[in-house]
């Protein structure tokens, strides 16, 4: 430093430098926090995804896009593996339903080697046609076949009933968090980004034998001459760095509760939080001081006591 240069001066740039490798760090965490992208496909290219039926199940080329069409009985199944170990998740992809009849679903969302929505492990988000309605559902079942589940009926999650419209892009969104045991929903319309519905469930286990993204209909039997068929575009997986003790897990897995059952009588505790209207900051923690903001606080005074001192000794 310059010797000539007044004390405070010569303080307050030592901190200004402190300050700007310290900076470097919270960047560094940033893109941590952003996550892996692990898989992605816009089905621009052939996503080579793995089905038992292809004549109803594929990739269409002319409109980059892959078609589905779900039966129940029909045992069908569509499925990519993907690394994935029971770290933290986002699941995203684009749907659009085009024809959901009476009693027919489709299911979206991760599993296991089995491929079986009604047990063993899984998370998945749901559009089915039924009693109450074009319902959206989230749905988690651990390996004891405790279910957490909710829909976007209003005696299910407490808010206004919530349906969506076949001929609809949606945006969905799935937020797993292992540090909170929390899987969020997100559904926004495609074109405009406006919210559709969102809802949290918590108290969730841990799934470290999920291994593919998939659709299936191995195991329903509600109604076999009902169809779901449309489209899904867009998908992308990205897993984070956070992991689970041992002793976590096993809390994990004694604290997992049953959800309510899919009926539309009110549950006394769904085991979740719900979103749109109102939003909810489900990844939301407190943000400690960094040392960076310690920092500048400190240069910010130094350079106010040098300029008083200086100030002082010149009357």
């Amino acid at each position: 430093m310059n010797p000539g240069m007044p004390r405070y001066l010569q303080l307050g740039a030592l901190v200004f430098f402190l300050l700007a490798g310290c900076l470097l760090v919270p960047a560094a965490r940033a893109s941590v926090d952003a996550g892996t992208l692990v898989y992605s496909t816009d089905f621009t290219t052939d996503p080579h995804w793995s089905t038992n039926n292809p004549a109803t199940n594929y990739w269409n080329s002319s409109l980059g896009m892959f078609h589905y069409l779900m039966r129940d009985g029909s045992g069908a199944y569509v499925n990519v593996k993907v690394p994935y170990h029971g770290e933290s998740f986002t699941l995203a992809f684009d749907i659009l339903p085009e024809r959901t009849e009476y009693q027919s679903s489709v299911k979206f969302g991760l599993g296991d080697d089995d491929q079986v929505t009604q047990e063993r492990l899984t998370m998945f988000t749901e559009f089915v046609n039924g009693p109450y309605g074009r319902l959206i559902w989230i749905r988690s079942i651990n390996n004891l076949n405790e279910r957490r589940e909710a829909s976007s009926y209003y005696l299910s999650y407490g808010g206004p009933t919530v349906q969506f419209s076949d001929g609809t892009w949606y945006h969905v969104v799935m937020d797993y968090r292992l540090e909170t045991r929390s899987l969020t929903l997100s559904v926004t319309r495609r074109n405009d980004s406006s919210p559709v519905w969102q809802y949290s469930l918590t108290s969730l286990d841990t799934f470290p034998t999920m291994n593919r993204i998939y659709m299936s209909k191995i195991g329903d039997s509600t109604n076999p001459s009902a169809v779901a068929e449309g489209y899904i575009d867009n998908v992308s997986f990205r897993v984070f760095e956070e992991s689970a003790t041992p002793t976590e897990a096993g809390q994990a897995g004694q604290a997992g509760q049953g959800s309510p059952p899919a009926s539309p009588r009110a549950p006394a505790n769904n085991g979740g939080t719900t979103g749109f209207p109102a939003e909810i900051p489900s990844t939301a923690r407190p943000v400690p001081v960094s040392p960076a903001m310690g920092l500048v606080a400190a240069a910010l005074t130094i350079l106010a006591m040098g300029i008083g001192a200086r100030r002082a000794g010149k009357r």
